[in-house]
This record gives structure tokens, C-alpha cells and sequence, in this order.
């Protein structure tokens, strides 16, 4: 084989490369596109581009074109997330839920001291009705000996709480 075809070979595969990235590329584009209406209509309730455009201080045209995947940036997509308390991961990458979440941390913060009783009654409740629905054995247990043990069954895939 001679130097030209050895060049003309690696020209052809890094030419299919950079083509195969741009594909990817693109498709990364259309499906943040594809988050973006669906937030507008299906979250957000804005059936029109022009009002969801109006809320962001932006075109109708610009909302038209991020939702085929044309011209979206990421002070865009910043703007949108902190306007609509949407979740950046969410927005950016379709990971996770849509909709932020406030930590329940920085809710109860909020409240008076003396409510913390009746809420941990409640969680307390709502814990344990959670287990017996996915069903685990919840084992009794009084106010003052700490929480319940839990059979664990065949759930050694639990979520870390964040």
C-alpha cells in the first residue's frame, strides 16, 4: 500500500468521525429541543411558543428554534432553569426530575419548633406505611427506642439519601 492510500484512508475515517460526532451532536440538540416542549406544554402549561417567550424576555422565533435544536445556549438554559425552578440536570442532560426540589432541610427551617413533633409523627407514619407497601416487615417499637428494624429483604439497591 503506498503513503497516498494510508492518507487517503485515515482523510476517509477522520472525515466519518467528525461526520459521526456531528450526528451526535445533533441528536443531543433535538432531544434537549424535545425537554424544552415538553416543559413549555406539558409542565409549564404554555400552550403558545410566544408566551413562554414573553416570560423569558426572548422571540417567539428563538423558542421555535431551541425546541428543534437550533441556537440554544447556556445562559439560555440557565435563565429558563432559575425562571421555572427547573432542574438544571434535568434541562441539560434529561437526568433526574424535572421539577427542583427544595431540600426539606431549608422547609422545616420555616416552621416553629413546637411542629416538629406532629411532623415527625407523621413522617413516622408515612415511613413505615412506605415500607409496608414495598413489602418489608416493619417491627414495633416504642417512641423512646429509636426507629423500627426493618427487615431488608431483597432491597440491597437502596438509594442514598443526597
Amino acid at each position: 500500500m503506498t503513503s497516498g492510500k494510508r492518507r487517503l484512508g485515515s482523510r476517509a475515517e477522520s472525515a466519518a468521525g467528525k461526520k459521526r460526532e456531528a450526528a451526535e451532536k445533533h441528536a443531543e440538540l433535538v432531544e434537549l429541543g424535545k425537554r424544552i416542549r415538553y416543559l413549555r406544554k406539558e409542565i409549564l402549561g404554555y400552550h403558545r411558543q410566544s408566551d413562554f417567550a414573553d416570560r423569558l424576555g426572548v422571540t417567539r422565533g428563538a423558542v421555535g428554534n431551541w425546541e428543534i435544536g437550533v441556537g440554544m445556549k447556556r445562559d439560555h438554559l440557565i435563565t429558563i432553569a432559575k425562571e421555572f425552578n427547573i432542574s438544571w440536570l434535568w434541562l441539560a442532560e434529561g437526568k433526574g426530575s424535572p421539577i427542583a426540589k427544595p431540600s426539606i432541610d431549608a422547609k422545616l427551617e420555616l416552621l416553629p419548633p413546637e411542629e416538629y413533633e406532629t411532623l415527625y409523627e407523621h413522617f413516622q407514619a408515612m415511613i413505615d406505611n412506605r415500607l409496608r407497601a414495598l413489602g418489608r416487615k416493619v417491627n414495633g417499637g416504642d417512641e423512646d427506642s429509636g426507629p423500627p428494624e426493618v427487615e431488608t429483604g431483597d432491597y440491597s439497591k437502596r438509594r442514598k439519601p443526597k
